[in-house]
């Protein structure tokens, strides 16, 4: 009998093996395949688009402790949407630097389409693919707590709170977005049954060198057991060193303000730059900034 060995344990007798085989059974992947045009399809897609299923690639993990203890990470800053251009561009410069008028776009695409053999269907083919995942990430079956939103940062939330343990944590660093999102709402009341610690950063000491000085981004730590709302949040950090120097402070002395006296972005920690968030603070914030 043949059969793929790598499903059982090495230590496992060969006749014990090819027993539970027998009881067991087995499908010859490679057959069906052959057989089925349709898995024949699948097969090429998964091949391409290498899509990573948590619960079968980890299963031993998920089995133990229903997920991840701890998820980390820095995701996409990044709307996903179709641009025509950065295919485009790749043959001629022009679609980068230069606006054109539809009728122009029209006449230049078939025009560079003829002279490059190869790039109408690589054309098409990055289409297929910007519209299918623009399509899927603003599904709400997928993404149900992101209304149609499409910037990845924003689905690496809910997934980190899927795949994590029931008291798992997760910490990300992403743009500010999600607090100040008119049509966040639904985002929004879950992350704060989850958020433990939130560190706002101005990039004016430029930690991230290819986005504007002025741009805001935060540390969030996130903790997936659903308490009462009660987080830790700090505003206008410019160095990470901050964060602890606040946490550590004794609380004496005066709280400098963003900028210190020699006109310097100031990074000097203080026990009071630390604000305890909780549903009684968030009521007000509904107050001054929200419609009725």
């Amino acid at each position: 009998m043949n059969f793929d060995k790598n499903l059982f344990s090495d230590t496992i007798d060969d006749e014990i093996r090819a027993i539970q085989m027998t009881e067991l059974g087995f499908i010859d992947v490679a057959e069906q395949i052959e057989k089925n045009e349709r898995l024949q399809v699948v097969q090429e897609v998964s091949s391409k688009q290498k899509f990573l299923h948590w619960e079968l690639e980890f299963a031993d993990v998920f089995a133990k402790k229903g997920g991840f203890d701890l998820i980390l990470g820095n995701p996409p800053w990044l709307q996903v949407r179709w641009e025509e251009s950065g295919i485009m561009g790749e043959v001629n410069p022009l679609y980068e630097i230069r606006s054109f008028s539809a009728s122009k776009l029209n006449s230049m695409r078939s025009e560079t389409f003829q002279n490059y053999a190869n790039l109408k269907a690589e054309y098409i083919n990055e289409y297929q693919s910007s519209s299918a995942t623009q399509s899927f990430l603003g599904s709400v079956s997928n993404y149900s707590l992101l209304d149609g939103k499409t910037n990845l940062y924003k689905c690496f939330l809910p997934l980190a709170w899927k795949i994590g343990s029931k008291k798992g944590a997760s910490g990300f660093l992403h743009p500010e977005s999600v607090y100040d999102d008119p049509k966040g709402g639904v985002l929004r009341s879950e992350i704060y049954k989850r958020l433990k610690y939130h560190f706002q950063f101005q990039n004016a000491k430029q930690l991230f060198q290819e986005i504007f000085w002025q741009n805001k981004f935060s540390i969030n730590i996130f903790h997936n057991v659903n308490n009462n709302i009660n987080f830790i949040s700090m505003a206008n950090i410019f160095l990470p060193q901050t964060i602890e120097a606040s946490l550590m402070h004794h609380g004496h002395g005066i709280v400098e303000g963003i900028k210190d006296d020699n006109n310097e972005w100031s990074i000097k920690g203080h026990k009071d730059r630390v604000i305890d968030i909780s549903n009684n603070e968030l009521n007000l914030f509904v107050e001054l900034y929200d419609d009725k």
